[in-house]
C-alpha cells in the first residue's frame, strides 16, 4: 500500500501514483524497529551494512541560493560512501510515521553555460517516488557521494528534488592554485574511513583555502535555481562545514601537506570530516617589499618617512609584489624587503627602466606599474593601465582586455562610470615572462590578484594576498579620481 505524507503538495501524490512496481521485497526487508531517529536515513547494502544506522541520518540542508543562506525546511544533505552496483534507498521517520523514498536516478548533464560556476559537469538526478513500491537506487562506481534532497515542504518548487553528486574528487581551492582546483589523492572508499591527501601545496603567509569537490562552488537542485547546495568545506570555528564564506588560513608561507579525512558519523558535517595542515618547508620568499628614493624618502632617502612605498603582494604568488605610482623621472629609487639599507637592490634594468649610478631611473614623468620578484630581486616597470571591472559600472564588463581604462589627469587618474553597480578596480600587470600558476594564457595576471577598492574614508585598500574585499556600490555618471601617491580616491 502506497503512502503519501499529508504535508506534500498535489504534485507529490501524482508522482507516488505513477511509481513503478519494485521487483525487490518492498518494505518487507526493512527492520523498521531500527528507525528511531526522526529524519531521513540513507539505508541499504550500498552503505556497506544491512543494518539501519543512526549515523546514516541526513542533516538539515542550507540553501545557498536564498539571502542569508538559511537552513531550508524540508531540505536535507548527507555525505556517504556508496558501493557501486548495490542498492540503497531513503527511509523517513517522523515521530513514528515511517515511509520509504527512492528515485530512478539518471545522469544529468549540466548545460555548458551553467557548468563550472554553480554546477558540476554532471550529477545523478531522479523523480522522487514514495511508498512501499519505491524502487531501490544504485550508483555505478564506489565512491563518496553528496546526497541532496528537498521534499518541497515550502511548495515553491515544481516537484521535490533529489540529486547525487560524486564527491570522490575532493581537493583544494585557494592560494595554492589561485582558487582553481587541485585534486587530492584518495584512499579506498569505505564509510569506516577515507583519506584525501595533497603534498607540497604552496601557500603565502596568511594564505587561505577550502576543500571542494571540483572546480565549482555549488550545485543547483531545481530548474528555477531557487535551491542550491554548497559543495565546499570551510572552517566554521567548530570544525569543517558547508560554510561558504569561511576559509582555512595558515600563518606562515611555505609548502604544506594537507589531509582531509572522512568517516561516516551522525550529526553535522564536522562530525564526519576532519583535516590536518602541516608545514613541511617554510618559505624563504620575502613577505614585504618597499621602495625608497628621493620622491619617497626625501633628500636623505629616509626609510622612516611616511611616504615610503610599501608594495602590495600579488595574490597567490609568494615573493611577488606590485604598485602603481606617478613617477618623477628626475628622482631615482631602489627596493628592499625591509625598511633598511641591508639587501637593497635595483634589479637588472632590462624591462621599462634603466640603472644609473646604482639606482633605478624611468625615462619620463608619468604613471607606472612596478612588478618586483623578490625571490630573484628582479624588477619590471611598465606604463600603468588601471581599469574598472563589472558589467553594471563599466562598459568593458569583466573582459580584462576591453575593460575601461583610467586616464591621467596631472598626477591623478580619472574615469567616469557608465552604469550603476558594484565598484571593482585593478591595475593590469603583464610580466615579460609567464609566472607559473599566476599569469593567464593571455599573459596578464588575473585582475582580482591586483585588485583594490576604496570606501567613504577615501583611503585605497588593496586586496593583496587576502580574501574578497567588502563591496562598494556607485551610481552612473560618477567621476572616480585616484591619487595613488597619496593613497586616496574620491567619487563625485
Amino acid at each position: 500500500m502506497k503512502k503519501v505524507l499529508s504535508f506534500f503538495i498535489a504534485a507529490i501524490a501524482v508522482v507516488a501514483v505513477s511509481c513503478q512496481k519494485n521487483d525487490n521485497k518492498g518494505n518487507s526487508d526493512i527492520d523498521w524497529s531500527k528507525v528511531t531517529v526522526d529524519g531521513f536515513y540513507v539505508a541499504g547494502p550500498a552503505t556497506g551494512s544491512e543494518e539501519i544506522r543512526p549515523e546514516c541520518v541526513m542533516v538539515a540542508g542550507v540553501n545557498e541560493a536564498a539571502e542569508g543562506k538559511p537552513v531550508r525546511d524540508g531540505m536535507y544533505e548527507k555525505y556517504i560512501v556508496l558501493d557501486g552496483g548495490k542498492e540503497f534507498f531513503l527511509l523517513y521517520n517522523d515521530g513514528g510515521k515511517k515511509v520509504r523514498y527512492s528515485a530512478a536516478l539518471e545522469l544529468f548533464k549540466t548545460p555548458e553555460e551553467e557548468a563550472y560556476t554553480d554546477n558540476p559537469e554532471s550529477v545523478l538526478k531522479g523523480t522522487l517516488v514514495i511508498g512501499d513500491d519505491a524502487p531501490a537506487m544504485k550508483v555505478e562506481k564506489t565512491g563518496l557521494y553528496h546526497i541532496v534532497l528537498d521534499i518541497n515542504k515550502a511548495g515553491d518548487l515544481k516537484e521535490p528534488q533529489i540529486l547525487l553528486l560524486d564527491a570522490s574528487d575532493f581537493g583544494v581551492r585557494g592560494g595554492m592554485n589561485s582558487w582553481g582546483f587541485t585534486k587530492a589523492e584518495a584512499s579506498s572508499f569505505t564509510n569506516d574511513g577515507v583519506t584525501f591527501t595533497l603534498k607540497d601545496q604552496e601557500l603565502a603567509k596568511n594564505g587561505e583555502f577550502k576543500f571542494a569537490t571540483g572546480n565549482y562552488w555549488k550545485v543547483t537542485l531545481d530548474d528555477a535555481g531557487k535551491v542550491k547546495a554548497e559543495t565546499s568545506l570551510g572552517e566554521t570555528g567548530k570544525g569543517l562545514g558547508l560554510a561558504a564564506d569561511n576559509n582555512i588560513k595558515v600563518e606562515k608561507g611555505g609548502l604544506y601537506d594537507i589531509t582531509l579525512s572522512f568517516k561516516l558519523a551522525q550529526g553535522d558535517f564536522s562530525k564526519s570530516f576532519t583535516y590536518d595542515v602541516k608545514l613541511t618547508k617554510e618559505s624563504t620568499a620575502p613577505e614585504t617589499m618597499f621602495m625608497n628614493g628621493g620622491q619617497w624618502g626625501g633628500t636623505s632617502w629616509d626609510w622612516n618617512a611616511e611616504t615610503i612605498v610599501e608594495l602590495v603582494p600579488v595574490y597567490g604568488a609568494p615573493g611577488y609584489f606590485w604598485c602603481t605610482r606617478w613617477f618623477d623621472h628626475t628622482q631615482p629609487f631602489k627596493f628592499c624587503a625591509k625598511k633598511e639599507w641591508n639587501g637593497d637592490f635595483t634589479g637588472s634594468g632590462k624591462v621599462g627602466y634603466t640603472i644609473a649610478d646604482g639606482n633605478c631611473v624611468v625615462a619620463a614623468d608619468g604613471f607606472y606599474t612596478v612588478l618586483v620578484n623578490g625571490n630573484d630581486n628582479e624588477v619590471e616597470i611598465t606604463p600603468a593601465v588601471v581599469v574598472g571591472m563589472g558589467d553594471a559600472v563599466f562598459k568593458g564588463g569583466w573582459d580584462y582586455d576591453s575593460a575601461e581604462q583610467f586616464k591621467a589627469d596631472g598626477k591623478k587618474m580619472v574615469l567616469t562610470t557608465s552604469g550603476a553597480g558594484e565598484l571593482r578596480l585593478a591595475s593590469k600587470v603583464v610580466p615579460s615572462a609567464a609566472i607559473e600558476g599566476v599569469t593567464t594564457p593571455n599573459g596578464w595576471i588575473d585582475w582580482w590578484k591586483t585588485e583594490f577598492i576604496f570606501f567613504e574614508d577615501g583611503k585605497i585598500a588593496y586586496r593583496g594576498a587576502g580574501g574578497d574585499q567588502a563591496r562598494r556600490n556607485v551610481e552612473a555618471g560618477k567621476k572616480i579620481t585616484i591619487d595613488f601617491n597619496a593613497g586616496t580616491a574620491t567619487i563625485e
